[in-house]
């Protein structure tokens, strides 16, 4: 079991089966998640701040995985994310800039997952 700390991890997905799948996945291993289908449903919650690691979608409705991480960044939100996808998107230096760490291609192992989410919090630890 992984110690969370009460840090959440959140995930983004219009999909609903992928998003509950995820969020299971996450709770199993024992981290706090927060699951929204939307960016407009992230940014209507007060918590963002206390987000640790996002799992986003990279095709969703409205914004898509990185124009909602440009728009968290701009907020100030510099948490570090991992992307699913099921197309062929690579990381590009816009996606770097926005703070993606990672691209799993869907469907995603759960051991890539898992091994990606303790590297994002890994990141954000203080020396």
């Amino acid at each position: 079991m992984v110690e969370s700390n009460g840090w959440a991890i959140c995930v983004i997905d219009d999909d609903i089966a992928v998003r509950e799948s995820t969020v299971m996945l996450l709770e199993t291993a024992g981290y706090t998640v927060k699951s929204f289908a939307s960016a407009d449903e992230l940014f209507s919650y007060s918590g963002i701040a206390d987000i640790r690691c996002f799992v986003v979608d990279f095709h969703m409705p409205g914004l898509n995985g990185v124009e909602l991480l440009e728009s968290l960044r701009a907020r100030g939100i510099d948490t570090p994310t991992i992307v699913l996808t099921g197309n062929g998107e690579r990381l590009s230096e816009r996606m770097t800039r926005a703070g993606v760490l990672k691209i799993l291609r869907k469907p995603a192992s759960e051991d890539d997952i898992l091994q990606w989410i303790e590297t994002a919090l890994k990141s954000r630890e203080k020396p």
